[in-house]
């Protein structure tokens, strides 16, 4: 939410505030109170879309980005062990297998590091004798096709978790673009009489739609409330 956003809400809530503590006053105006009421509602469906909106998905990236390190540096150490055995028995094949850099897979897309990841798990499975002089043990072979699933499975969470948190913005802007509308063409014109009627209870209203920018510490002018035309 942002900071207009978030000072649009508070005003909002005082509005909502100002008919529940005053609500004697309108019992004659069955109106009114359906008004009210609607404003109540969709405050609180303003409050739902910025609580799904303000779900984070830093956490997640990190940990992903954390095993895809781990990954990386498990590929490295048995492609390291490959390429030795390959340089030792002169297989050309698996030479180019073993054949890449640390900032070759850091640049790579997802894509084509799962390839390149369940490549070398493949090549290396058969060889798990020849490479453990090498350092590579059957344990860092496995941990290639496991970390692999494990890393896949990440990416699909994090990317639907980031569309429901954009749906929930273009929600969030809606339900606020639609109590706008509410309080302005609905409530004003309705509080209108009350200048007449109870100044002093209109004079509360029009304090409550003031919009006080939290941020920058000022309140904006109070609101002219008008007639319909």
């Amino acid at each position: 939410m942002t900071r207009v956003e978030q000072n649009q809400l508070n005003m909002m809530k005082s509005v909502d505030q100002f008919f529940t503590n005053n609500q004697s006053h309108f019992s004659a105006h069955p109106a009114i109170v359906a008004a009210a009421n609607k404003l109540k509602t969709l405050i609180s469906d303003i409050n739902s879309h910025s609580q799904v909106q303000a779900v984070s998905t830093k956490a997640d990236t990190a940990i992903k980005a954390k095993a895809k390190s781990i990954l990386i540096d498990t590929l490295l150490k048995v492609v390291g062990g490959m390429a030795a055995h390959a340089a030792t028995t002169g297989d050309t094949r698996l030479k180019m297998t073993a054949d890449i850099t640390p900032s070759e897979l850091k640049k790579m897309p997802e894509n084509e590091l799962m390839i390149k990841i369940r490549a070398t798990y493949e090549a290396a499975l058969p060889l798990a004798t020849e490479l453990a002089p090498w350092g590579v043990t059957q344990v860092d072979i496995d941990a290639l096709n496991a970390g692999a699933d494990e890393y896949t499975t990440k990416s699909p969470g994090i990317r639907n978790l980031k569309a429901k948190t954009v749906q929930a913005t273009t929600d969030l802007k809606a339900k606020q673009d639609e109590a706008n509308t509410h309080i302005k063409s609905i409530l004003d014109p309705m509080m209108l009489p009350f200048k007449n009627l109870n100044p002093t209870l209109h004079g509360e209203y029009l304090n409550a739609r003031v919009i006080v920018d939290l941020g920058g510490g000022k309140s904006a002018a109070p609101v002219d409330v008008k007639p319909v035309e």
